[in-house]
Formats: structure tokens, C-alpha cells, sequence
């Protein structure tokens, strides 16, 4: 197969992806090159993790990424000509797909770049002289942060993070019982903590719509495997990200941050209308947001919950009359914002720690997660209703050093003043 032209973005690449074959060209001056120019390297195969290691192993050859056949499903799916595995390769290496090109020897890996948007360039002789002159420079890396000696926070996202992993193996296994079992096997961050962080992320730094588009997409993408809806997905795995009309709760998990990192009201309103209409761009999936973020806003700034229920259900329409043990008889199971926000606001308002507050919302036998999610992030800027502190450490190393990094960033800048 020849190199198509027309598929050599001109630009400074400072990314390659090869697959299990075409690496073995990662030697003499492309491998110097890489080395001197700080050029990140990954291997994306429809072949399993463990084959690619041994080829890479082999051959003597290491790379930053290797995203396997098998890592984005159980059963192989989203494989190669798919674009999927390029999108979560370019993620993982911490980079945008116009900033990767693929180094390919057949039109499954031409097929599957060109979806992501990302360049190409044919294996072969002449690999080297034609790849060295686009590739870019890449800034030193940052030493990571070491966590060992941290302490968790008990306000602040670490709510809805808590709240997430609490309710995460019970979202398929709905239960009514109160008193569940705490923390068993399978407990871990789903896709409330990645996009929650990734809102977080983009709130410490450049606040334009592009910059939390990327944001999320970098993050979330890393993280394939955590529970996201089809649509949000497709969203997260497509080139233009245009927003979907989405109305479930998706906008209403991520939105935390913005609550405690507006200064008006009306900031933390303006705030959950751009997080949400990246994707949610409907009434409904905005005004989730906006509950959610005006909620903590509220109580983190010291109003009473008698004060939050009244502003959210006079200027917003939702209506937290009903008990918990109402809900829990007919609760609405779907994932819509007009289901899932009396819902946790409900557990929220009925209760008086954040124990009894996550617990409620678990035992709805409905979103578990989500609403665990939403009632503990309002929970924890909430006086008195802090996290567990033996919860909040055991959650906090279940965490990834890059989650751990924002949670803590966002604590120490946002949280904390």
C-alpha cells in the first residue's frame, strides 16, 4: 500500500502510533529522534495486550501507550477499523488526534486514523526521512506528583467521588435495603468521577468552550471502560464534538465543580450551562446542571437546605415534596435530569449526614451511582455533612495518580479558598 498524500496533516506531530508490526520500524534515527524531540509513542492492535508486550519485549523496544484489542470490551469490540482505539491511544498519550499520526502498513489502520482524524504515513525504507521533518518538540514532563503522604479531602468533589464508588456495583444490582454492604469487590470510579474531574480540570485553567471540550475528551477517553452512555460515547470518540441534545443526568454528575468554583450565583448558573451544552444542550439537561451546581453553591456559601429547596424549586420547577420512602416505592428508573434531580435532592434534603444521604440514594434502587453522586457532592459542601474520613481515604486509593492530581489541585486552589 502506498502512502496517501493527502493524508500527511503538514504539522508538527507529537505523537506517532504504530501497530504490533509497523513498530519494529522504531529504531535507529526515527527511535533517536523520538528520544531527542520527546515525541510520544503508541502501539494500538486488535491483538491482546499480553502479544504486543511480548513483540515490544522481543524486539527491545518501549513505548509510552499500547492500547490492546481487548481494552475497550471484553469481547473485542470498537477494534481496528473502528476509530475508538486511536482516540483512546491519542487520550492516553495526553494529546489531541491532530496531533498524532499513524504509521500504518494496511487500510484497516488507514481506515481507523483517518476516522480520528489523525494523519498517516505508509512503513517502509523510507520511513525515517519522511516522517523526521514533521514531527514536532514536546516540553519536558512534569515529575508526578507523589501521593503517598496525602491526605484525602472530606469536602469538595471528594463528595461526589464517594458517592460514585459507593453507588458503582449497584447501578446493575439495584437494591431497596438500606443498610447494603459498604465498598464490596467490584467498587470503583465510573464515569461521574472522570467527567466530574474533567469539569474540574478545565475550571484550573483556560475556561473557554474548546478548552473543556478537550478537557473532557482527553480525560474520558483515557478511561473507556468506566460506564458512559452510547450517545455520550459516540460524543467523546467523534472529530467535530457537536452537542447531541442530550436530557439525562450526565450533566447533572459532572457539574460539582462548578459549585464551588463560581463566585455568584449567577457565575455557578453560567458555569453549568457551558459544561452542560458541550453535549446536553437541552432545557432539561441544562437546568439539571444548573440545579445541581446552584445546590452546592448555596450550601457551601451558608444557606440553609430549607433555603436551597426554595430557590432551586422556585426558579428551576423541580419538586422535592415527596419522602425518600415514597421515591423508593415509585421511583422513576430512567436516566432523564427531570427523574434524577428530585431524586437526589430528596435524599439530600431528608437526611442528616452524608452516610444517610448516600445511602438513601443507593437504595432508590434507581441510578445508584449518578444520584449517589449528585446527593454526596451536595452532601460535602453541606456544614456538618462532610465525607467519612475512612471512606474518603479508602476511595481515594482506588484513584489513579492523574485523577488523585486533579481532586487534589482543584482541593488545594478552589476548595480550600
Amino acid at each position: 500500500m502506498e502512502t496517501d498524500k493527502s493524508l500527511i496533516m503538514r504539522k508538527e506531530y507529537k505523537g506517532i502510533i504504530f501497530n504490533s508490526t509497523t513498530v519494529l520500524s522504531l529504531r535507529g534515527a526515527l527511535a533517536g529522534a523520538v528520544r531527542e524531540r520527546r515525541i510520544r509513542t503508541a502501539v494500538v492492535s486488535t491483538r491482546s495486550r499480553a502479544a504486543v508486550a511480548e513483540v515490544l519485549s522481543g524486539a527491545g523496544i518501549t513505548v509510552d501507550v499500547v492500547v490492546g484489542g481487548f481494552d475497550l470490551s471484553r469481547w473485542g469490540e470498537h477494534r481496528k477499523p473502528e476509530p475508538d482505539t486511536m482516540f483512546v491511544a491519542a487520550a492516553r498519550m495526553d494529546l489531541d488526534p491532530e496531533e498524532v499520526v499513524a504509521v500504518t502498513d494496511c487500510d484497516c489502520d488507514v481506515r481507523a486514523a483517518r476516522g480520528a482524524g489523525m494523519g498517516v504515513i505508509q512503513a517502509g525504507p523510507g520511513l525515517a526521512s519522511e516522517l523526521i521533518p514533521l514531527l514536532g518538540v514536546n516540553p519536558p514532563s512534569e515529575a508526578p506528583r507523589d501521593f503517598s503522604h496525602a491526605v484525602a479531602p472530606v469536602t469538595g468533589l471528594m463528595g461526589l467521588v464517594v458517592g460514585d464508588v459507593v453507588g458503582s456495583t449497584y447501578e446493575h444490582h439495584r437494591t431497596t435495603d438500606f443498610n447494603f454492604p459498604l465498598f464490596p469487590p467490584r467498587s470503583r470510579p465510573t464515569d461521574d468521577t472522570v467527567a466530574g474531574l474533567a469539569v474540574a480540570r478545565w475550571l484550573l485553567g483556560d475556561r473557554t468552550r474548546e478548552a473543556l471540550v478537550r478537557s473532557l475528551v482527553r480525560l474520558c477517553n483515557r478511561y473507556p471502560r468506566v460506564g458512559y452512555s452510547h450517545r455520550f460515547k459516540a460524543w467523546l470518540r467523534s472529530v467535530e464534538h457537536r452537542p447531541y441534545g442530550g436530557n439525562t443526568n450526565g450533566s447533572a454528575m459532572r457539574v460539582g465543580a462548578c459549585g464551588w468554583a463560581a463566585q455568584t450565583l449567577e457565575e455557578a448558573l453560567d458555569l453549568a450551562r457551558q459544561t452542560a451544552g458541550v453535549s446536553h444542550d437541552s432545557a432539561e439537561g441544562i437546568r439539571g446542571a444548573q440545579a445541581v451546581a446552584a445546590g452546592i453553591f448555596l450550601a457551601r456559601t451558608g444557606r440553609s437546605k430549607e433555603e436551597v429547596r426554595r430557590w432551586v424549586e422556585d426558579n428551576l420547577g423541580y419538586d422535592f415534596s415527596p419522602s425518600v420512602a415514597q421515591i423508593r416505592r415509585t421511583a422513576d428508573r430512567s436516566y432523564n435530569c427531570d427523574a434524577s434531580i428530585p431524586q437526589a435532592f430528596c435524599c439530600w434534603l431528608q437526611s442528616r449526614t452524608y452516610e444517610e444521604a448516600v445511602r438513601n440514594a443507593v437504595s432508590l434502587a434507581t441510578d445508584a451511582d449518578t444520584i449517589a453522586a449528585i446527593a454526596g457532592a451536595l452532601s460535602a459542601a453541606t456544614p456538618g455533612m462532610e465525607v467519612p474520613r475512612e471512606w474518603a481515604d479508602r476511595v481515594f486509593g482506588m484513584l489513579k495518580p492523574d485523577l488523585k492530581a486533579i481532586l487534589m489541585e482543584f482541593d488545594e486552589r478552589i476548595c480550600r479558598n
